[in-house]
């Protein structure tokens, strides 16, 4: 059946801050109706009356209370450059913006993502990642329409309570191709103990595409490591990069090939590993900007990554000023516009290289530090830090860094508070010669997005406004317990 509607994919409203972004998208792109599971009835009940008071009155679809009809409806008309969805971003540095996204952009996107894979008619797809989500829904449920493979589908969920699952469901169906973030290699890393992989099997993958965030070189060397028992091959696992506005995929790995990492001297002077994202699709003009200046800078230097193509999406759903700003930056003697990611990363030996984001760059003292390279420090500093995000916040004189982290335990005596504030505070400082202001919270505490990545700055909103959440010691008598 066709609607001649305009799909927009979201996430079920099941806390309070799902609640307020669901809002937030439905107040922006104003639905005529809203289709849900009956579940999730009284949240939609709160939400609708919030939307009353912005004076909008979308149908509540419940499919479990709509008959089948085998009334035919008439086929709608569709042009390549007319909109087929708006997928909402992440919100990982500020507020979701509908991204519009054409039937055109949604075929290159397939054909990019085709190019980048090697052909093969025995393919099993599977993804644990949400539907609505780009990497879910662009990436893996639309490529398998496109090209027709089976793809295994499975709850957020069910992989986040037991990462296991996404990995004995790879065994059970012999999947050659999945997809996951960088938080889900480690998630898997540090769940299974080695008495919980007698019974897996992974060398049926040929395509473990890891995006959707930074991706980390630890990372993929401690999958490798514990994972190459069980038959996984190191040469299936395909760092990519991509973003919304972009449809999803930029540039990827050749399959079958070993990804790249280079050591580099960052502008803060420390050296770092960074991994490659592999090579540019060809349909896609990539340009690494100074951001400043706007001007190319050299193969080599750190800029903010420019985009152009077929996969480049319409612009933002009413915004068109940001649109104009975003999607359509002008370079010097180039004639062509070009989409501004706000990510930075640079170009060496033709494959691209993504060191993080403009506006999560860290700057102490004159110094520019990524805040990826405070987090992994800080989290290696003790085992009871399970997370932690980094950024700068305003000091007496200047810019003081700030590490918040998560600590497993629900509870923490004043003896263990000292010792894992003091861990983290030695290991950053030594690594970069500044002393952070920390502060520990309980699990579950620091924001992210629907695909885990976190949320920075809304961390750093948060705490400044004096609600986060944060963990107290004990009375004096606890001290001692645990540490």
């Amino acid at each position: 059946m066709e609607l001649g509607a305009i799909p927009v994919p979201c996430f079920p409203p099941l806390r309070p801050k799902d609640s307020d972004r669901f809002h937030a998208i439905a107040r922006n792109c104003s639905p005529r109706a809203i289709v849900i599971d009956a579940a999730y009835h009284q949240q939609i009940s709160e939400i609708r009356d919030r939307l009353r008071l912005d004076r909008l009155s979308p149908h509540v679809v419940y499919p479990e209370d709509v008959a089948p009809t085998s009334t035919a409806t008439p086929r709608a008309t569709i042009s390549p450059t007319d909109i087929a969805l708006i997928q909402y971003t992440s919100g990982s540095t500020g507020s979701p913006k509908g991204v519009c996204l054409t039937h055109d952009n949604l075929v290159s996107n397939c054909q990019a993502l085709s190019r980048s894979m090697d052909d093969d008619p025995s393919r099993v797809g599977l993804s644990w990642l949400p539907p609505y989500h780009d990497m879910g829904l662009l990436g893996t449920i639309i490529l398998s329409m496109y090209q027709g493979w089976p793809l295994v589908l499975m709850s957020p969920m069910h992989f986040v309570q037991q990462p296991r699952r996404w990995l004995a469901a790879i065994s059970e169906y012999g999947v050659t191709t999945t997809v996951g973030p960088n938080f889900s290699l480690e998630l898997c890393v540090d769940a299974l103990g080695e008495d919980e992989t007698d019974d897996l099997e992974l060398s049926t993958i040929r395509e473990l595409y890891c995006g959707a965030e930074q991706v980390s070189a630890g990372t993929l060397a401690r999958f490798e490591q514990k994972f190459a028992a069980l038959g996984f091959d190191g040469r299936a696992m395909i760092p990519c990069y991509g973003l919304a506005e972009a449809t999803l995929f930029v540039s990827g790995k050749y399959a079958g090939s070993t990804y790249r990492t280079m050591r580099i001297r960052a502008a803060d002077g420390q050296d770092r590993t960074v991994v490659s994202c592999g090579h540019v699709d060809s349909e896609h003009a990539v340009r690494i900007v100074d951001p400043d200046n706007l001007v190319n800078v050299d193969d080599g230097c750190v800029g903010e990554i420019w985009i152009s193509g077929r996969n480049v999406a319409a612009g933002y759903h009413n915004h068109p000023e940001l649109t104009a700003e975003t999607f359509h930056a002008p370079l010097s003697g180039d004639d062509k516009h070009y989409l501004r990611t706000g990510d930075l990363g640079f170009i060496n030996s033709g494959e691209l290289f993504v060191t993080g984001r403009i506006k999560d760059l860290v700057i102490v003292g004159g110094r520019n530090i990524y805040p990826q390279d405070v987090e992994m420090p800080a989290v290696d500093a003790d085992p009871d830090v399970s997370a932690a995000v980094a950024f700068s916040i305003p000091g007496e004189s200047s810019e003081q860094l700030c590490v918040v982290a998560e600590v497993r335990r629900a509870s923490i005596s004043a003896a263990m508070y000292s010792r894992i504030d003091e861990a983290i505070r030695s290991s950053v400082t030594a690594e970069f010669g500044i002393s952070p202001r920390i502060c520990l919270c309980p699990k579950r505490t620091i924001p992210t997005t629907t695909s885990g990545k976190v949320r920075r700055q809304e961390t750093k909103r948060l705490l400044l406004a004096n609600v986060l959440p944060t963990l107290q010691p004990e009375p004096d008598t606890m001290q001692g317990a645990g540490a």
